[in-house]
């Protein structure tokens, strides 16, 4: 009987990984909880867009005029942001970070990914859990820099 509690005790803490208020954490757990779980994201669905650097966290509140049930069920929704910048002197993005994570705060969950090329993915309307079981089938986005303007200009001439 011990056996069978420790063993459904551990299952239940597997599947708590995500259930978690990120507000009562202390800062550093919480931090690197951010980081580890926006890593997770942007290698699977982008991996090409992730950058070992010190990514910067902030917060959020979900906003949107959208009249989807998913979408506005979530609208007033609290989230932490985490950003990770590039070095624009190697590469030129069309926004200023190559991957961007919103995570909610009260329950430590992915809400979306956008990556530097625009491109990105929601977990609205099936969550990031549904979207990475052994069953589905990933949608990587291939890594784009952006076009340059005046590259495009001298070979019209």
């Amino acid at each position: 009987m011990k056996y069978l509690v420790f063993i459904l005790m551990s299952i239940f803490s597997c599947f708590g990984v995500f259930a978690q208020d990120l507000e009562k954490m202390d800062e550093v757990q919480r931090d690197k909880y951010l980081i580890n779980l926006s890593t997770q994201v942007i290698k699977k669905f982008g991996p090409d867009y992730y950058r070992n650097v010190t990514p910067i966290i902030t917060e959020g509140t979900f906003e949107s005029t959208d009249k989807r049930s998913e979408i506005k069920s979530n609208v007033g929704r609290k989230y932490y942001e985490v950003t990770y910048p590039y070095d624009k002197s190697k590469e030129v993005l069309d926004f200023d970070f190559s991957a961007k994570v919103r995570i909610w705060k009260d329950s430590g969950e992915p809400c979306e990914v956008v990556f530097g090329n625009g491109y990105g993915k929601n977990f609205l309307f099936l969550s990031y859990k549904e979207q990475t079981d052994a069953r589905a089938i990933i949608d990587v986005v291939p890594y784009q820099q952006a076009s340059n303007s005046n590259e495009n200009i001298e070979k019209k001439e």
